[in-house]
């Protein structure tokens, strides 16, 4: 059964401080890996919190193994632009999109 999570990825030791997330170095490819999962149906939502160095995530799994799997091929997480601090499963209550 799927579920929902919350990922929280933080600077890795490769994140250039002075540049944007879409500035960094192989945005393009991590992008295009990002978009991927987004076709894949598994990313539902990512960004960045504005004003502050955190990449938000929700994700759609069967667990938080399939999850680490997965980003390990992400290049942003393969060459330290990013690290993935925290997977989160999050119980949804109320949705939009949910039976009234």
């Amino acid at each position: 059964m799927k579920k929902n999570f919350i990922l929280l990825c933080d600077p890795g030791p490769n994140w250039q401080e002075n540049k944007k997330c879409e500035e960094q170095n192989y945005w393009a490819e991590h992008k295009e890996f990002i978009n991927k999962l987004f076709k894949q149906g598994k990313v539902l939502m990512s960004g960045p919190i504005v004003h502050y160095d955190r990449i938000v995530m929700i994700y759609v799994a069967e667990n938080e193994s399939e999850i680490r799997i997965t980003l390990k091929d992400d290049p942003f997480i393969k060459n330290g632009i990013l690290i993935l601090e925290s997977v989160m499963e999050w119980d949804i209550k109320f949705d939009k999109y949910a039976d009234k």
